[in-house]
């Protein structure tokens, strides 16, 4: 029989928990859940695939009453200030599916191979049942397969998927929480703008240190 938990806490890095219980869940390892007390923590390791893999098997093993992802992402809007945090409402597997003739892009799901109406899909996005309870603004997340800093590739790709945000995991968790029937919300914080690549100018230290002051006052 399963044990029971209020929380499971996911991250793609132990890095992206710098900034919570004073460093103490920065050297988790990968694919292993972590009960620290009134809740679990699982680091999901970075992409899809490794995202729905380790969280799966968090999930068979554990009823969870909710599931938060929190992490930091990139932001499409290069006018917007950084370190803001947003409750990503839903998000789109934004690089899966197939190039077309005409150049275009067909994603998966909205094809025939896949009904993208079909729980828990609403027209092609899958989104977050609890992103009202973070009182944060809302923001849509484009999850990609491999980040791109061509400013025509990514101007080519909000026109299919306008988004706030890009995560390599986003829509992989809510998917397998969606599936597994688990209450979930993600918080991300910007550090960094997509275009224009300016790696000088990111703000990573201090996204996960806004990010984690956010993350222990929502625990508490």
């Amino acid at each position: 029989m399963n044990r029971t938990k209020e929380l499971l806490l996911c991250a793609a890095t132990p890095n992206e928990l710098a900034g919570i219980s004073n460093g103490a869940l920065s050297s988790l390892k990968t694919g292993v859940v972590v009960d620290v007390g009134k809740y679990d923590v699982l680091i999901t390791g970075v992409g899809i695939f490794q995202t729905v893999y380790n969280l799966t098997r968090a999930l068979m093993e554990c009823d969870y009453e909710m599931a938060l992802s929190v992490g930091v992402a990139g932001d499409y809007d290069n006018e917007r200030p950084l370190c803001q945090l947003y409750s990503v409402e839903k998000s789109v597997f934004a690089d899966c599916g197939f190039e077309t003739k005409d150049g275009g892009f067909q994603p998966v799901a909205g094809s025939k191979f896949l009904d993208g109406d079909r729980p828990p899909f609403q027209h092609g996005y899958v989104t977050n049942n609890l992103a009202g309870m973070l009182g944060l603004q809302y923001a849509t997340a484009n999850t990609v397969s491999r980040t791109c800093t061509d400013p025509l590739h990514v101007k080519n790709l909000l026109r299919k998927f306008p988004a706030d945000l890009e995560t390599m995991e986003s829509s992989a968790f809510t998917y397998v929480c969606a599936r597994q029937n688990v209450p979930r919300a993600e918080i991300r914080c910007t550090s960094n703008h997509v275009v224009p690549k300016r790696q000088e100018e990111w703000r990573l230290k201090e996204a996960v240190e806004v990010l984690g002051a956010a993350v222990e006052k929502m625990i508490k």
